[in-house]
C-alpha cells in the first residue's frame, strides 16, 4: 500500500481491477458490503465510501435491496498503452529496452515508460502504476524486477493487470496475478562449474560485488548464483573459496582479500566474477599488482558479456535480454501462456586455451 493510502483507496482501486479483469462482468453482482468488510479487513462504512465512488463513475449500481451490480454500460475500455518499468541506460537495458519496444508496437502497443531516475523511489513507483491503472487502464505491465517495492505491490492487487516480471526477481515469493520471464540461474551456477571442470580447475574463486543492504538469498541473485556453484562444485569435487565471496561481498576491497585467496591456491585456479565490467576494472589490476598474469595464470569466466568482455578476450555468459524481451512480450499478449519461464544463459567462449 502506497504511504499514507487510505483504505477506502484500496477497495476502490481493487474492485475496479476486478471489474477491468474481468473477475465480475457486467450484470453481475458483487459480494455483499459485509463480505467485502470482512476480505479487506476493514468496517462496512469503509467499504460503502470505496464502492460510492465507483458508482459515481458510472461503474457499479448500488440500490439497498438489490446490492450492488457491475453497470452493462460504463466508460472503461482498455487502452493499447503498456507500463514499462526498467532501467534504461547501460549496453544490455539499452538492448532490452529496444527489443521490447520493437515487439509492442509490433502487436500495436504502446510503450510507457517510467522516468528512470524514480524507479528507486518506491512511493513513485507505486504511483505510476497506480495512475496507469486508473488514468489509462493499460493493457498490461512489464517491470525489471530490480529495484522494486514488492512488499507494497503485493498489498496493491489493483496495480497488477497483466504484469509480467522479467529478467530478474527479488522477493522470496510469487506476486499474485503476476507472470515471470526470468534468466535462469541454477543454469547459470550448473554452467560455471561445468566451464572449469571442462579445464580442470580445482579451485573456484568468485569476488563479489558488495551488496552492503542484504536481506537474505531470495534478496540477490549473485549469492544464488553462489548457492548453485556450491551444489554442482560439491558434486565435481571442486572447491569453492566462498569465503572471499562473503568478504568481498560485505564490502572488503578486493586489494586486501583477494591476494590472501590467490597466494593460498596451490591448485589449478578459475575465477568467476558477477560482473565483467567489475573484473576489468576492478580485479584485473589487483591481479596485475601481485605480479600474475590473470590471462594465463587463471581460468577466467565473466558475465553479462558487455563491451569489456570483449575488449580483454573473455569468455562470458550472455542473458539473451533479447529473447527475454521477445517471449516477455508474447506472455503479455497471451501468444505463450505459460505462467513462468525460465532462459537459460548462453555461454560466450572467445578463448580457446
Amino acid at each position: 500500500m502506497e504511504v499514507g493510502q487510505l483504505k477506502q483507496d484500496v477497495i476502490m482501486e481493487t474492485v475496479r481491477q476486478w471489474i477491468l479483469s474481468g473477475k465480475y462482468k457486467p450484470g453481475e453482482k458483487l459480494p455483499t458490503d459485509i463480505e467485502l468488510a470482512n476480505h479487506f479487513s476493514v468496517n462496512r462504512r469503509t467499504v460503502a465510501v470505496g464502492l460510492n465512488r465507483l458508482a459515481e463513475e458510472s461503474l457499479l449500481d448500488r440500490a439497498p435491496k438489490r446490492g450492488t451490480v457491475v453497470k452493462r454500460q460504463n466508460s472503461i475500455l482498455r487502452t493499447n498503452a503498456v507500463a514499462l518499468i526498467t532501467a534504461s541506460k547501460g549496453e544490455l537495458y539499452t538492448h532490452f529496452l529496444t527489443r521490447i519496444n520493437q515487439n509492442l508496437l509490433e502487436n500495436d502497443l504502446y510503450p510507457v515508460l517510467m522516468d528512470e531516475k524514480l524507479i528507486n523511489n518506491y512511493d513513485a513507483v507505486i504511483k505510476f502504476m497506480r495512475q496507469m491503472v486508473k488514468k489509462t487502464y493499460p493493457y498490461g505491465s512489464l517491470i525489471l524486477g530490480d529495484h522494486i517495492p514488492y512488499e507494497e505491490l503485493k498489498r496493491a492487487p489493483f496495480c497488477f493487470f497483466k504484469t509480467v516480471f522479467l529478467w530478474r526477481y527479488h522477493y522470496y515469493e510469487e506476486l499474485p496475478n503476476a507472470k515471470y520471464v526470468l534468466l535462469d540461474y541454477e543454469n547459470l551456477g550448473k554452467q560455471v562449474v561445468e566451464y572449469f571442470a571442462e579445464r580442470n580447475v580445482k579451485r573456484i574463486l568468485f569476488p563479489a560485488i558488495p551488496e552492503i543492504v542484504y536481506k537474505g538469498a531470495w534478496s540477490s541473485l549473485q549469492v544464488t548464483v553462489l548457492e548453485h556453484i556450491l551444489k554442482y562444485a560439491a558434486e565435481e569435487g571442486i572447491e569453492v573459496d566462498d569465503s572471499l565471496f562473503w568478504r568481498m561481498h560485505s564490502g572488503a576491497p578486493a586489494n586486501v582479500v583477494l591476494p590472501m585467496a590467490v597466494e593460498g591456491s596451490k591448485v589449478k585456479t578459475g575465477i568467476f566474477t558477477w560482473s565483467d565490467s567489475d573484473f576489468c576494472r576492478k580485479i584485473y589490476p589487483v591481479l596485475e599488482e601481485m605480479g600474475k598474469e590473470p590471462e594465463n595464470d587463471f581460468s577466467i569466466l565473466g558475465n553479462f558479456n558487455t563491451s569489456y568482455s570483449e575488449k580483454f578476450n573473455l569468455d562470458s555468459f550472455d542473458h539473451q535480454v533479447e529473447e527475454i524481451a521477445d517471449i516477455g512480450v508474447k506472455v503479455l499478449t497471451d501468444e505463450i501462456k505459460e505462467d513462468k519461464i525460465l532462459v537459460p544463459p548462453k555461454l560466450i567462449v572467445r578463448n580457446k586455451k
